[in-house]
């Protein structure tokens, strides 16, 4: 009996390579930024987002914060999308603006400091050069480095145009994650603490900006030429809650759709475009 199986063994091994899966194949390399880009063929794009109708009262979430003895606190967080709008001027601060219809080889070169990402103190911060906000903005194909700032077990998620939740055990060790596909990647906690978000904005070009107090910003060196400008808001309402089936404590929310406002210009070279741009 054993010798009539022997000669099979063979064709059953060839068999099973056969059907085995084909390896991934490596990741496209992002495209080249600024090959081609001419100052002197550029413009100047700049512009307001205000506030149209009532501001919304927003108000905390209910939370148990773990303590490093294994206990939790009860306790109320802030929430991060809260807008913040000047109340005699209606412009809305921290608000994301960029450009859609860029040439990445016509584009400027990157110039945005890498990003950094911090867990912690009932909050997600990137860290980008001297700022320190709820959104970054990633070159398409770089890493972001991730870190935790506090004796307690985080874990960082990401979720949207990348997948992956990074465990961050004890503080000042940070992991790194490349992100290859450009787009938005939501940052929020894996670890219950269900409020907490940032954004990273990854691109192939660099025409990305955040609005000051005021609601202005500026995007200079533009290349000429018809541009799309959208104007970004995190939603502060929540569409959904998960609860700890024996607790019944919050573990999960997700936000209902962010807020985005577009205007279409075209720009001459030398000159300078306002654009102006209503939330919500």
């Amino acid at each position: 009996m054993r010798t009539r199986l022997l000669p099979l063994l063979p064709l059953l091994l060839v068999g099973c390579e056969s059907d085995a899966a084909p390896p991934p194949a490596p990741a496209a390399p992002p495209p080249a930024i600024g090959t081609a880009f001419d100052p002197a063929a550029c413009g100047t794009v700049t512009g307001r987002v205000t506030w149209t109708g009532p501001v919304p009262a927003v108000g905390d979430f209910p939370n148990h914060r773990p303590k490093p003895d294994g206990t939790y606190a009860y306790q109320m967080a802030k929430n991060p999308h809260a807008p913040r709008v000047n109340e005699a001027s209606k412009g809305v601060a921290g608000a994301v603006v960029w450009l859609r219809g860029i040439d990445p080889a016509k584009a400027r070169p990157w110039d945005h400091p890498p990003a950094a990402v911090e867990i912690g103190n009932q909050s997600i911060t990137v860290v980008q050069g001297e700022r320190r906000r709820r959104v970054g903005f990633v070159r398409q194909g770089d890493a972001v480095t991730a870190s935790s700032v506090e004796p307690v077990y985080h874990v960082l998620r990401g979720r949207g145009d990348a997948f992956f939740s990074l465990a961050l055990p004890e503080p000042g060790k940070p992991v790194t994650r490349a992100l290859a596909a450009p787009g938005r990647v939501e940052l929020s906690s894996g670890a219950g603490l269900y409020w907490m978000r940032a954004n990273l904005f990854v691109a192939d070009h660099p025409y990305f900006a955040v609005t000051n107090a005021e609601g202005r910003f500026t995007l200079d060196r533009v290349p000429a030429g018809p541009v799309t400008v959208v104007a970004w808001h995190p939603n502060w309402e929540a569409a959904r809650f998960e609860r700890d089936p024996d607790s019944t404590m919050i573990t999960r929310m997700t936000y209902k759709p962010p807020l985005e406002r577009t205007a279409a210009i075209e720009l001459t070279r030398g000159a300078t475009a306002d654009v102006a741009l209503t939330l919500p």
